[in-house]
């Protein structure tokens, strides 16, 4: 079956584990899809793709596990994590987007931003 994800505004934080964990299960039981994207947000604050912290460490190998099983990551940075960058992107195996971009999710042009770039 055919499916792609698109999610976003996650805010992963240390101090919130509970949605790191919901994005690890989350992770986990869709491995068979085609692609997710990652609408902006990611993380609560994002400091660059040097970021060495725990949770960036956690998150990176998560994404990582991900991409390695198959599934194709989308990366839009939004207002909280927007230096996110093509280093940390190479890192998980993803690709970095720009906000707008159109792609074509089984033939059907599709207009993908982060929200908060419509305030």
């Amino acid at each position: 079956m055919s499916a792609t994800y698109l999610i976003s505004d996650l805010h992963l934080e240390s101090t919130r584990p509970a949605t790191v964990r919901a994005l690890r299960r989350f992770l986990l039981d869709h491995q068979d899809c085609d692609a997710l994207y990652i609408l902006g947000d990611l993380f609560e604050v994002w400091i660059g793709d040097d970021d060495d912290s725990p949770l960036a460490r956690e998150v990176t190998e998560m994404l990582h596990r991900f991409t390695a099983a198959g599934p194709k990551l989308y990366l839009l940075p939004g207002n909280r994590d927007f230096l996110l960058g093509r280093d940390f992107c190479k890192s998980v195996g993803g690709k970095l987007l720009r906000d707008p971009r159109v792609v074509n999710l089984y033939g059907t042009p599709t207009l993908l931003l982060h929200g908060d770039s419509l305030c």
